[in-house]
């Protein structure tokens, strides 16, 4: 992705959340309203469910803002890649934090039931949340389903495999280094299902939203049958409903924000990604001609979309020549997996000379960085 798409997909981010954000305040402000009028605990639940949406979308709105900036205060060398994930993981806590409040102040209205004043006021409030509801979620949608493409450049690996095809193709180098032959369908990466490759890079900011206001439609949908429950039925029961839909309510919004907590927590604790094994990854790396131990090796989120991987590589060769037709295949393994950055400590068998008479031979366990220096293993 160039950088004017990067910023252009981030500028429609913003205005989307912003809609939402100027819809929620509004209606907020309407059902907490009617909510205290009447007493219906489902309307109140639902403002306040509102509210936590109203701080959750500032916090999407912010981590968006932030995400745009190139560059972060000193020590921050990925500047502020994270703070959608971030604010993802805060709004996850914050629905489990109101689910569980609404979930028992619920068990406390089957106690202690209480009447609902002006239940047809609570059905008018609940058809326009369900509209504006409908309308948001149209609003966003489409945007948290696009598959992104990282935004952590594909440049370096592009200019990184150009720079090692021309280094191999320089003639100081011609014929010391002949090219590997190296069959990647039979590594596991070629025998993927097109879904196991396919990585769901759906932006977790605005995913977030988007579990925010599926909720909340559905939540709408329980305010106007309770409110038709207790507006048409003349049976002494009928106030229960109103405390049945809000123990609904939260049980949905237990379901919507668990699988969220869970998913950004895997990314902020770094995890490897669900669709690539490293250990399957280490099989295909060693199967590379010259490779002799792979260790060290190391996958992890960035981003959703962001996939980096750094490992050492104990390789047979003795110097740079050798080495970049390995370097190459170990790239291209990576990129087939869909890592976006790749960082990779080769360590080169050296000659070393034993018998102080300037004859060399192959030093007993001996390895050597790129520069040549002498590390013992």
């Amino acid at each position: 992705m160039s950088m004017d798409e990067a910023q252009k997909a981030l500028n429609a981010r913003v205005r989307k959340l912003s809609v939402v954000l100027g819809i929620s305040i509004a209606f907020f402000i309407v059902e907490i309203s009617i909510g205290f009028k009447t007493g219906a605990l489902a309307l109140i639940a639902d403002a306040f469910h509102y509210l936590n949406d109203i701080v959750s979308y500032v916090i999407a709105l912010v981590a968006t803002l932030l995400s745009r900036k190139g560059s972060g205060p000193i020590g921050y060398t990925f500047a502020y890649r994270r703070a959608e994930i971030v604010g993802a993981f805060f709004n996850a806590s914050f629905l489990i934090a109101l689910a569980l409040s609404i979930f028992l102040q619920s068990i406390e209205r089957f106690i202690n039931v209480e009447e609902v004043d002006h239940p047809l006021w609570v059905m008018i409030v609940g058809c326009c949340g369900l509209a504006l509801n409908v309308v948001s979620i149209l609003v966003v949608h489409e945007h948290s389903h696009d598959h992104q493409k990282s935004s952590f450049p594909d440049e370096p690996l592009d200019l990184e495999l150009s720079r090692i095809k021309a280094a191999a193709a320089s003639p100081s180098l011609r014929g010391s280094a002949a090219p590997l032959n190296v069959d990647h369908s039979q590594h596991h990466h070629a025998h993927q299902s097109e879904k196991e490759k396919k990585d769901t890079n759906r932006n977790l900011g605005l995913l977030g939203v988007l579990v925010h206001l599926l909720g909340d439609a559905i939540n709408n949908i329980g305010v106007i049958i309770a409110a038709a429950i207790m507006w048409k039925t003349s049976s002494p029961h009928r106030f229960y409903a109103d405390p049945a839909v809000s123990l609904i309510i939260s049980l949905l919004i237990f379901l919507g924000a668990i699988p969220l907590a869970r998913r950004s927590s895997r990314v902020l604790l770094e995890a490897a990604p669900k669709n690539i094994n490293p250990e399957l990854v280490r099989e295909d790396l060693m199967t590379i001609p010259g490779v002799i131990s792979i260790h060290e090796l190391h996958l992890w989120h960035l981003t959703e979309s962001d996939v980096l991987a750094s490992f050492h590589v104990h390789v047979n060769v003795h110097d740079i020549e050798g080495w970049l037709p390995i370097e190459k295949e170990l790239r291209s393994c990576f990129a087939a997996q869909g890592v976006t950055h790749v960082t990779i400590s080769p360590e080169f068998d050296t000659v070393v000379d034993n018998t102080g008479t300037g004859g060399g031979r192959r030093g007993d366990g001996d390895i050597c960085d790129p520069t040549c220096s002498v590390v013992p293993s």
